[in-house]
């Protein structure tokens, strides 16, 4: 490619892949030898009917032309195909998707890995990027997910205190404080069951101003608890709120943002909920005293406070506009979120794709069709049991109770361990993102499965070889939690929700993403429920049940779960079926990542307990 090429501006390269096609389509179908042979044999009239030929084909639209496809149909695959939803790891389907689409689109033309039109698309796509105004909306909206992050593990640190702290009669037995905790995830399910219903009837923008409101009384409303039963009812109430972001945040953004940077946006999603979960893990040392836990609980107000302040900045959703029939209206926002350099073919492509996706997703389709379906039913139960297991590995345990656990195993400086711990997770959440760049899901699946279960039999020799030797392994313990919550985020973590959605199509994929986000929700609760009944039932021996699932895990992984990384929906298929492709989806195409809705379906793809 030359020099001249990479200089040019976005706009430009998109004129300048349309000037490649017109001069190709000029020159003459044959060439060499054959073309030279084929003109002599010609008489003039035969020659000039030949030309006028030739040149009607030119102006042709492109798919009247077999020998040269349009450069903009591997554009509006794309568009189609990637969904409207902003997933972690996400980035990496999209340039090898782009690639794959361009190389089927000019496979009769252009042959070999580094093609000209390859590299244009590529860089079409790669090139649109942030604006002022779409960092802006990105901010205000992301605190959302900060204040998810930060009310999953704010009880984690200043539980002695609290438990103290609410009534001068009887201490908090075990079972008590597990409701307290555990409830913030049946609020979950229930925000994320009735979020994509008001955010259908109300707009995004309009939801997400009210969710922030509803938050931040729910909020003061914690921090003024004075019983068991008032903390319980409203970390339900923090939780039907988080819970409606978990939704509403990750398909926002998605929707709001190039195709290329719905992956970034993800990213930066899981980061702002990780990040949240550390800043409440810190916080709980300074604070973590009576009355100072007030404060502590009260402070996830502000970020909710300044999302309200901040909803100037946020514009209405595009696609929610498009599917309104608001198309003017929509392409005016589009235009302000993209920039002025974005040319009027791409903006109008981007609309023509919402408006096509839309209206497949209008398809209903239900859970019994998705069990009963013998096609639909293996990637159903692959996404249910990738969400079991992500839960009970055990992960949530970890934020919800490692002080406690920290202090029952002896560990002189359970906040330190704490701290590590949430520490690592923000950390191993930035490495997971050039992993997922660069290896393929099903072989992060299996590394995060085994690394998990060899992490959780450290931790355990650690705790019941210390006590019988009479040795120190504290610090072997403290290892073995920073390696289990390091592959966690390797694998675990990101990746079913990722693989879920690319096992499935447009119309199915609302539906299943629904599904599988409600047994998430679920399977975490059990786990914040259970866990305290089952470290005092174990003791140092508590982590050895999911050694045993991450175990199951692992093997799951490498015999059944199929890979997914950059294929289109058919080839996933052939090698879950093994070669036979099918009709699984109700839709025909390319999947990728995302969750999806549906217009008249309200089992949307929502983010996961915990953060994950």
């Amino acid at each position: 490619m030359s020099d001249d090429y990479k200089q040019m501006d976005h706009a430009k390269k998109i004129q300048h892949v349309a000037a490649n096609r017109r001069r190709h389509l000029q020159n003459p179908v044959a060439s060499g030898p054959q073309k030279s042979g084929m003109r002599k044999n010609m008489s003039f009239a035969n020659a000039q009917e030949y030309k006028r030929g030739k040149l009607n084909a030119a102006r042709k639209p492109i798919r009247q032309v077999q020998s040269m496809p349009d450069f903009r149909d591997p554009l509006r695959d794309i568009l189609r195909s990637v969904p409207f939803y902003a997933i972690h790891g996400m980035g990496s389907h999209v340039r090898k998707l782009s690639k794959t689409f361009s190389r089927h689109s000019f496979s009769g033309t252009q042959r070999g890995k580094d093609s000209l039109f390859d590299s244009q698309i590529s860089d079409a796509i790669q090139k649109q990027g942030y604006t002022t105004r779409l960092i802006l909306v990105v901010f205000s909206v992301l605190m959302g997910a900060i204040n998810f992050g930060y009310n999953t593990s704010v009880l984690n640190t200043p539980e002695a205190i609290i438990r103290q702290s609410l009534t001068s009669r009887p201490w908090v037995d075990d079972f008590s404080w597990a409701i307290i905790v555990s409830i913030f995830c049946i609020g979950g399910l229930l925000g994320s069951t009735i979020a994509p219903p008001l955010l259908d009837t109300m707009g995004r923008k309009t939801f997400l101003l009210y969710n922030g409101i509803f938050l931040t009384l729910a909020l003061l409303f914690q921090a003024v608890s004075m019983g068991v039963m008032w903390l319980a009812v409203a970390r339900l109430l923090i939780g039907v709120s988080c819970g409606g972001s978990t939704v509403a945040v990750p398909l926002y953004l998605g929707e709001i943002a190039p195709v290329n940077l719905r992956g970034s946006l993800g990213t930066l999603n899981q980061f702002a909920m990780v990040v949240g979960i550390l800043l409440a893990q810190i916080l709980g040392r300074p604070l973590g005293n009576d009355p100072g836990w007030r404060i502590l609980l009260g402070i996830g107000a502000i970020f909710s406070t300044l999302q309200v302040l901040l909803s100037v900045f946020i514009v209405e959703s595009p696609r929610w506009l498009v599917m309104q029939g608001k198309h003017g209206k929509a392409r005016e926002l589009l235009k302000i979120l993209r920039g002025e350099a974005e040319t009027s073919e791409l903006l109008n492509m981007e609309i023509q794709s919402m408006l096509e996706v839309s209206n497949m997703e209008r398809r209903e389709i239900s859970v019994g069709t998705l069990v009963r379906n013998p096609r639909l039913r293996l990637p159903f139960m692959i996404g249910i049991a990738l969400m079991v297991f992500q839960q009970f590995s055990g992960i949530n345990a970890v934020f919800y109770y490692s002080t406690g656990f920290f202090t029952r195993a002896g560990f002189s400086d359970p906040y330190l361990g704490t701290v590590l711990a949430g520490t690592v997770n923000v950390v191993a959440t930035w490495f997971a993102v050039e992993l997922m760049d660069r290896a393929g899901r099903k072989a992060l699946l299996v590394l995060s499965s085994v690394g998990m279960t060899v992490s959780s039999c450290v931790l355990t020799f650690a705790m019941v070889a210390g006590p019988m030797l009479q040795i120190e392994l504290g610090y072997l313990e403290i290892f073995g939690v920073l390696l289990y919550v390091a592959f966690f985020e390797f694998g675990l973590g990101p990746i079913p929700w990722a693989i879920t959605a690319e096992l499935f199509g447009a119309v199915e994929r609302a539906t299943a993403m629904g599904a599988c986000s409600c047994i998430n929700w679920v399977a975490s609760f059990l786990v914040g429920l259970l866990f305290p009944a089952v470290n005092t039932a174990l003791g140092s021996y508590t982590f050895l049940p999911f050694a045993l699932i991450t175990l199951v895990a692992s093997f799951f992984s490498y015999y059944i779960v199929p890979e997914t990384k950059g294929k289109s929906h058919k080839e996933i298929e052939a090698e879950m079926f093994g070669g036979r492709e099918g009709s699984s989806s109700l839709d025909s195409g390319y999947s990728i990542v995302g969750g999806s809705r549906s217009k008249n379906n309200n089992r949307w793809g929502g983010g996961g307990a915990g953060g994950h």
